[in-house]
This record gives structure tokens, C-alpha cells and sequence, in this order.
């Protein structure tokens, strides 16, 4: 049995999914309007490759990931998860086999579709984590899991059976396989965390620092002014600068 990169067709497919959808974009959090405005192309771009199997892809999903959301640090993120992982596409029928076996494989489409169904970052993060939560050990009722973390989100289920049913899943898998395949240095292990396209490597579960050391931005969230001075950049120090660049043309004047 011989690995292949995913086919030319799908390549094609996904280079033009991603010029529509730049890398590591996504829509606004709904909720970033309590949170002053931060330019588009001033936010750290955070994605995720990760497989929905993996038991230390639950761990940083269940336990960690959700500080994305805490204390405005999601005004300054574009937050992507890519469930791939490292699966592969496989001759001659291109067949998707996923490390942790065809349970992987269909919880990775499950994935996909809710990410495609609600784009809203929280949203869809709210669910994937459900699932991360809920569907280990034997599970003899797959469909089962997911329509539970619908029915307690009060989500429909439709729009996650309907992408699931047409294929526009497994589509999206391999528009994430294609993506996955371009990352460099390669996915070593998963969780695989970059920051504007750098790879974080085996110390992702301080993603907050790394978030805040990358921000550039003026507006700095709670979450990184509590970071230590070092850890952070000195996000106080980017902030008295972003103001006194607004002031430098008022001293030119009087002085």
C-alpha cells in the first residue's frame, strides 16, 4: 500500500479554497465587540492540526485551548482548527486512513462539518469540544455522540448529517490534507500549533504567551497584560508607544 500526496484535482480545489479563505483566517468572534477594535492584519493567526482521536489532541482541546476565549485574548486571535492530523491518502482508491483507525476518520469529517456550519470560532470550538469530551472508548453509536453535543448546544443536527451524507466532509478533508501537507517544517505530532505560519513545537501548551509575544498590535487584552514582562513583550511598552506615535505630530506643533 503506497502514500501519496493528496491528488492534483484536490490541490487545485484547495488552493482556491484558501485564496478565498486566506490561511489561518476565520470570521469574527461574536463576542469581540465588548473588546476595542483590533485590525485584521494586526491578529496573531493560530492554527490548530489536530486529529479527533488523539488522546493529546482531546487533552489540549478539553483543558486548554479554551483559554483562547478568556479575558479578550480572542480580540486579537484568528483562530483555525484543521482536523487532519496525520492521516493519509492512501492508493489506489484514495482512501483516507487515519492514525486511530475508520472511527478517526469519520469523527475528523464530523469535525469539518460542524467548522462549516458554524463558522463562528466559539461555536464551533463548543462542539468540537464536546466531542473531544465524549467520544472515547468503543462507540457503538458514532452518530450518537454527535447529535448529543447538538441536542445539549440546542444546534441542528441537519446541517452536520447533510455535509456528512453529500460528501462536502470528506471534501473538506481533503482541502485539510492538501493544507496539512504544505506545513514547514511537517506535522511531527499532534496537537501541531502555528503562529502566523511558525510552528510552536512541543511547548504549545503555553500558546498564550506565544499569542501575546507575537501580538504587534496597540489594543493589548487582560490576558497577556497579566503575562509576565518577559513572556509578553512588553505589551505595556507597545501600548505607551502606540500612543505616543498618535501625540508626535501635536509636540511637532507646539514645539
Amino acid at each position: 500500500m503506497t502514500f501519496h500526496q493528496p491528488p492534483s484535482s484536490f490541490l487545485s480545489t484547495a488552493l482556491l479554497f484558501m485564496f478565498i479563505f486566506p490561511h489561518c483566517s476565520s470570521v469574527e468572534y461574536d463576542g469581540a465587540t465588548i473588546f476595542p477594535t483590533v485590525k485584521q492584519d494586526e491578529k496573531v493567526n493560530l492554527c490548530v492540526y489536530y486529529e479527533s482521536l488523539s488522546d493529546t489532541g482531546a487533552e489540549f482541546i478539553s483543558h486548554d485551548l479554551g483559554k483562547v476565549f478568556e479575558k479578550g485574548l480572542i480580540s486579537i486571535v484568528n483562530l483555525r482548527l484543521i482536523p487532519w492530523g496525520k492521516a493519509q491518502i492512501v492508493e489506489p482508491n484514495e482512501t483516507i486512513v487515519c492514525e486511530h483507525g475508520e472511527d478517526e476518520c469519520y469523527f475528523n469529517v464530523i469535525h469539518a462539518c460542524a467548522i462549516k456550519a458554524w463558522p463562528e470560532q466559539l461555536l464551533h470550538f463548543t462542539f468540537i469540544k464536546c466531542l473531544e469530551e465524549t467520544s472515547w472508548g468503543p462507540t457503538l453509536d458514532k452518530e450518537k455522540v454527535w447529535r448529543t453535543c447538538c441536542q445539549n448546544l440546542k444546534l441542528s443536527p441537519n446541517l452536520i448529517k447533510d455535509c456528512y451524507d453529500n460528501g462536502t466532509g470528506r471534501w473538506l478533508e481533503l482541502i485539510y490534507a492538501a493544507e496539512t501537507e504544505r506545513l514547514k517544517p511537517p506535522i511531527q505530532f499532534v496537537p501541531w500549533l502555528t503562529l502566523n505560519g511558525d510552528a510552536v513545537g512541543p511547548d504549545y501548551g503555553n500558546f498564550v504567551k506565544y499569542v501575546c509575544e507575537a501580538y504587534s498590535g496597540s489594543h493589548v487584552p487582560e490576558a497577556c497584560k497579566e503575562m509576565p514582562k518577559s513572556a509578553k513583550t512588553s505589551a505595556a511598552e507597545k501600548e505607551t508607544g502606540s500612543l505616543l506615535k498618535q501625540m508626535r505630530p501635536k509636540w511637532k506643533i507646539g514645539w
